[in-house]
């Protein structure tokens, strides 16, 4: 079972392994914030759009042929949020600057992906 904690621990990896990056954000499937390490105020809907987000990719990789879905990323004019799916019930987020590497926090976001999978003891969905 993911608690917030690991949230806590795979922030501090992920801001340790990738530059410029300035939220981390565990959300359940349903769009409910499991961890995210923004101030309380800052939170509103950064859950709901990840889930959302998730929700969006599995769409289209099923849509194009592709499989399921890895992970996202979509880059804007002042950073990028890159996520993958834990399991069946959690997805991983983070934000990153305009200078960060999209490629690197893509890579680092299905690492620790993979880890917390693990831990949870789900598997991925399909």
């Amino acid at each position: 079972m993911i608690i917030p904690k690991h949230g806590l621990l795979a922030g501090a990896r992920l801001r340790h392994t990738v530059r410029g990056v300035t939220r981390v954000i565990i959300a359940r499937t349903d769009g409910i914030a499991l961890y995210d390490d923004v101030p309380l105020k800052e939170r509103d809907g950064g859950a709901a759009l990840t889930a959302a987000i998730l929700g969006l990719a599995a769409t289209a990789t099923a849509a194009f042929g592709l499989g399921a879905a890895r992970a996202s990323l979509t880059v804007g004019e002042s950073g990028t949020v890159v996520l993958a799916p834990v399991d069946a019930g959690h997805v991983l987020a983070i934000l990153m600057d305009a200078d960060a590497d999209p490629i690197a926090g893509g890579d680092a976001v299905l690492d620790e992906a993979e880890r917390l999978r693990a831990i949870s003891g789900m598997v991925r969905t399909s």
